[in-house]
């Protein structure tokens, strides 16, 4: 470090000390703004997951036990780390169209403090990061709608954003039983 020794340089020191300050509490702002979602297909259409609304993706199981006496959509259960995981298919929850599963097609656990469950999604396209807050509204008009919350727009790509929560508070979601 060179000495200062004129009270330029002081002022000098002084402006870039509060311009580099300035860089990065800005930075810090950006930083508490942005959030993560999961990106993720059900039929032709493209959603979105905040994070904090799954604990996990995983391929779907090779062993899936169908529930006897029970909706169409109810996909089934399976065994995942010795619990026992509900599996429901989210498209034909919504549109009564079954998913076609694939190699692409994934379950999403929800993190839910009441409800243990998987989502059968047709493809998940990993993980994007928002530095903006999501608007308010929808730009789907369709059976998805209620569950949405919201929509944002990233380098010329839209998407609705999903809530697990509000699927989780719907009484026709909650009642499997046929």
């Amino acid at each position: 470090m060179t000495a200062i020794s004129s009270p330029a340089e002081i002022i000098n020191l002084l402006r870039d000390m509060e311009y580099r300050s300035r860089q990065e509490s800005s930075q810090l702002t950006q930083q508490q703004n942005s959030w993560a979602a999961i990106d993720f297909r059900i039929g032709k259409d493209h959603y979105l997951i905040p994070l904090n609304e799954t604990r996990e993706i995983f391929p779907v199981p090779k062993q899936i036990t169908q529930v006897p006496k029970s909706e169409p959509w109810v996909f089934g259960i399976a065994n995942l780390r010795g619990e026992l995981l509900p599996l429901f298919d989210l498209n034909y929850f919504l549109s009564g169209q079954a998913t076609k599963v694939s190699s692409r097609s994934r379950i999403i656990v929800i993190n839910h403090d009441n409800l243990y469950l998987g989502l059968l999604l047709d493809e998940v396209f990993g993980l994007k990061h928002f530095h903006q807050q999501a608007t308010e509204g929808t730009l789907a008009n369709n059976a998805i709608s209620p569950y949405l919350n919201g929509h944002i727009s990233q380098q010329n790509h839209h998407w609705d954003i999903f809530s697990f929560n509000k699927l989780a508070t719907d009484p026709r979601f909650l009642n499997a039983a046929a």
